[in-house]
């Protein structure tokens, strides 16, 4: 099986620099290069004054069905050359690009976050990984105010922290997802600046949202600070905006006007599709399901308040094929991680950075948030490593992973399984005649 993007199909599109990065990039890519240089195939235009990296963007990673939708190039680009469509960019205006390469240097998939990366975030000592990213310290937490624990999902922790500091001042605005008006189960983002606008967002929704979008309103209104909550693979897109080698000012904004970071906890999200299916699967009407919580089965809370539980196994036929491409469980790059297993009603939340520290302890402090020691359900730490291990066990990473279409080709797209039980998954290898029983020298 390859492990590598498809043959080179596209070099028609691609012309002049351009070409010269590509090539540049599948040599590093294909010669085992340290994937810390795989950078390097773009960042030396730099000295040459760049080179229309939206291509790159497109031909690695979009086109081939590896995008995982996480918004960053787009947020990150200073003259739109992207609209966003389908949960994937769009090259709408490509002579507007004015060669700054920092699309191609915030994207999580074309390579990982540079080895400097813990130190820009301030990790909180003691700072140790038990193979769920560094963290200081792990507690249940839930909001103390009955009404919002009334309207969030798995204790409230994050909308109480949220209402907190905004209504406090020490934050104008956060990045959250929202759902569209008329759907919703279908994901959009938000910025959010009063408390209702907190809790009309609040509650989880398994359908992708691209909640990073509205970093650019939250410039064009010059909201700041803020924080940004959102899955794994939108965390490591903010990073790489706020933490890029190509200082330029749409990355120093990321950099000075972000103060908080929220990963939410996530194996994977599903597709529109996928609200039809479980209506079909629980024999009700997709309208009426108001609310869906994954807890090892898919619990779904109808609109008359009546819950009904199906099946994860079948449900998971509609998860996102994107999210192979993510590597990450818990949200390692964020200040704060949180989700919803273990105590039922209590979000296990982990302090990683200061910035975490400093935010959580003030809602405490101020009697917003009140917390339980991991150790009063166990199952909560057994569950955290075990699906943040599954999410990492035996792939390479997203550049080197096959295309999509190489994925249909095979018959696999399940991004659960496909390097667990499926092609990807490692061949037991045969046992060699001298580790086989000789039954009959044993007679």
């Amino acid at each position: 099986m390859s492990q590598t993007s498809a043959p080179d199909t596209a070099t028609a599109k691609t012309a002049g620099p351009a070409a010269t990065v590509r090539e540049r990039y599948r040599r590093l890519l294909q010669s085992a290069a340290d994937p810390h240089e795989w950078a390097y195939a773009w960042r030396t235009e730099l000295n040459r004054g760049g080179f229309p990296a939206s291509r790159l963007i497109m031909e690695e990673v979009v086109e081939p069905g590896k995008c995982i939708g996480c918004a960053a190039c787009v947020t990150i680009c200073p003259t739109s050359v992207f609209d966003y469509e389908s949960e994937r960019p769009v090259e709408a205006r490509p002579d507007a690009c004015v060669q700054c390469v920092l699309c191609a240097d915030v994207c999580p998939v074309l390579r990982p976050p540079d080895r400097d990366l813990p130190g820009f975030l301030k990790l909180r000592a003691p700072a140790t990984d038990e193979g769920f990213g560094p963290y200081s310290y792990g507690v249940y937490a839930r909001a103390t105010d009955p009404a919002i624990r009334a309207r969030a999902q798995d204790g409230g922790m994050v909308s109480a922290l949220l209402i907190h500091h905004l209504e406090t001042g020490r934050l104008r605005g956060a990045v959250v997802g929202d759902v569209d008006p008329e759907n919703r189960h279908i994901g959009r983002h938000r910025i959010a600046c009063t408390r209702e606008e907190v809790l009309s967002c609040a509650a989880s929704r398994y359908t992708y949202s691209p909640n990073i979008l509205a970093l650019n309103e939250a410039r064009e209104k010059d909201i700041k600070p803020i924080a940004v909550v959102g899955v794994p693979c939108q965390v490591n897109g903010v990073r790489m905006q706020q933490h890029s080698s190509i200082r330029m000012s749409m990355a120093s904004w990321c950099r000075e006007n972000i103060s908080l970071v929220i990963g939410l906890f996530c194996s994977e999200a599903f597709t529109h599709e996928s609200v039809e299916q479980l209506g079909r699967m629980i024999g009700v009407d997709p309208a009426r399901i108001a609310n869906i919580n994954i807890k090892g089965k898919v619990v779904v809370r109808l609109d008359s308040g009546e819950v009904i539980n199906a099946s994860l196994k079948k449900f998971r036929e509609f998860a996102r094929p994107a999210c192979l491409y993510c590597l990450d469980y818990s949200a390692e790059a964020a200040d704060i991680g949180a989700g919803g297993i273990g105590l039922d009603g209590w979000t296990l939340t982990l302090i990683r950075t200061e910035a975490g520290h400093k935010a959580f302890q003030a809602a405490i402090d101020d009697g917003w948030i009140e917390t339980r020691p991991l150790s009063d359900d166990p199952r909560g730490s057994f569950l955290l490593k075990k699906l943040s291990a599954d999410k990492k066990a035996n792939r390479p990473l997203p550049a080197l992973m096959p295309t999509l279409e190489e994925r249909r080709a095979l018959g696999h797209v399940d991004p659960k399984t496909f390097y667990t039980t499926g092609p990807g998954a490692p061949k037991a290898q045969a046992a060699s005649p001298n580790d086989r029983n000789d039954e009959s020298g044993a007679k």
